[in-house]
């Protein structure tokens, strides 16, 4: 005698069978995976959350770590595909390799090429870069993670058009995680979710503070050295108007940013701008690595800037001089003198090396340069967060802070192309 069940029943057994599988699925799952120990301001979003919800947060507040959090739920214990989308394609490569390493346990299958993550329940993790967000059309996703959205160009845009369709099949939900960059579209929409009376929408504002984990005296050493309103956006986490006066605008570095260089350069160089101490509390060297095309653009195309020893400085400029394939290292000598050369060939005594000398003051020096920026004759390759933040928010009547990046970028553009033009111009003329 043969049984027979209605859609209601057999629905139901299909859920009972689902659920068994999924328990299993848990029992397979390391300790430390089945629950990330979320820190008291994240676990607030996770308690609080809409459908839609916006992460304001300053640096190191754990953002990365949230959004991995936030993955786990529908791809791991529901079996479920969830798609991560980062603001370039090197933030996408470092995220990558976090998310592998800590789901590696229970990952059945992954995809180098495609930046796809298949895991024992049968979900998925798929990864993409917003600087092609239309490759990505035509998936549906129970969830998605946007990361530092704030860096990213015309976000509004690329969510309704691109992004949310993803979410229709299955109802999905979407976290958009980010540390501001002044007033765009990840303020608009931060904006949406501060209306308690939004059904879907929700939003938090953190500062980096709200990270147990990060010391009072780093947030207070940070508040000493950087400029107030770099402080205000990065640190406190507050969306800040442009700095009136400032040579360079966000919006401008946005317009002519390229996601790829060209395939050859006429000659590229690593710009050193060093710090006159050497304390934990010194400014920082700027190293700047900068291209000249054969279009005669410029291209800003890496920024290893940071608080060095002069051993350390030394060897990063080398490191980046070597990555790149570059011409020559270039340094402003009058703090140091004959002392930057000798650090660099203490540690290569053939590195290719010529000396710049600040005969006139920084802003006059960098109106040039932003001069090209304007014209559209500068592009960044990617992001650069720290020196964008230290280009857009200097002003020249403002001449407390030491901008090292914005010097360092500034040597480099002013000896690729400030020389190549006027030797360019008097061949004209002749």
């Amino acid at each position: 005698m043969s049984s027979t069940f209605s859609v209601a029943e057999a629905n139901e057994k299909l859920e009972k069978l689902k659920e068994l599988r999924l328990l299993k699925i848990k029992e397979q799952v390391p300790a430390d995976l089945r629950r990330i120990h979320l820190h008291p301001a994240q676990a607030q979003v996770a308690a609080e959350c809409k459908r839609f919800n916006v992460i304001d947060a300053g640096r190191r507040y754990g953002k990365s770590l949230f959004g991995i959090d936030r993955c786990i739920e529908p791809a791991l214990y529901k079996g479920q595909p969830v798609g991560w989308f980062a603001p370039s394609y090197k933030n996408l490569a470092d995220m990558w390799r976090e998310v592998v390493s800590m789901l590696s346990p229970v990952m059945r299958s992954k995809n180098e090429v495609e930046k796809r993550i298949e895991l024992i329940s049968g979900g998925s993790i798929e990864m993409w870069s917003m600087e092609s967000p239309d490759s990505a059309r035509g998936r549906h996703y129970a969830r998605v993670i946007l990361d530092e959205c704030a860096m990213v160009k015309d976000l509004m845009s690329a969510w309704n058009l691109i992004i949310r369709p993803m979410l229709m099949d299955l109802r999905g939900d979407a976290y958009f995680l980010s540390t501001p960059k002044g007033r765009n579209g990840f303020m608009e929409m931060w904006e949406l979710g501060q209306d308690p009376e939004d059904p879907e929408w929700k939003s938090w504002r953190f500062p980096t503070s709200a990270n147990p984990h990060i010391h009072p005296d780093e947030i207070e050493g940070m508040r000493k050295t950087m400029p107030s309103k770099a402080f205000e956006q990065e640190v406190m986490a507050r969306f800040i108007d442009e700095v009136q006066g400032a040579l360079w605008k966000l919006s401008n570095l946005d317009q002519y940013r390229v996601s790829s260089p060209p395939d050859e350069f006429l000659k590229i160089v690593v710009a050193i701008d060093p710090a006159v101490s050497t304390s934990s509390t010194s400014d920082e060297t700027g190293i700047i690595a900068a291209g000249l095309g054969h279009d005669d653009h410029g291209y800003i195309l890496a920024d290893s800037s940071g608080t060095y020893s002069p051993l350390e400085w030394a060897n990063k400029a080398i490191a980046q001089y070597d990555a790149l394939e570059a011409n020559k290292i270039i340094a402003e000598v009058n703090m140091g003198g004959d002392l930057v050369k000798a650090n660099l060939m203490a540690v290569r005594s053939t590195v290719p090396f010529d000396s710049v000398h600040a005969s006139r003051g920084k802003a006059i020096r960098a109106e040039p340069i932003a001069a090209l920026y304007e014209q559209g004759r500068v592009h960044h390759v990617g992001f650069f967060p720290d020196l964008e933040n230290q280009l857009t928010f200097w002003s020249p009547a403002d001449d407390r802070e030491s901008p090292d990046r914005l010097d360092a970028l500034v040597w480099s553009l002013s000896y690729l192309m400030l020389t190549h033009l006027k030797k360019k111009a008097r061949s004209h003329q002749g």
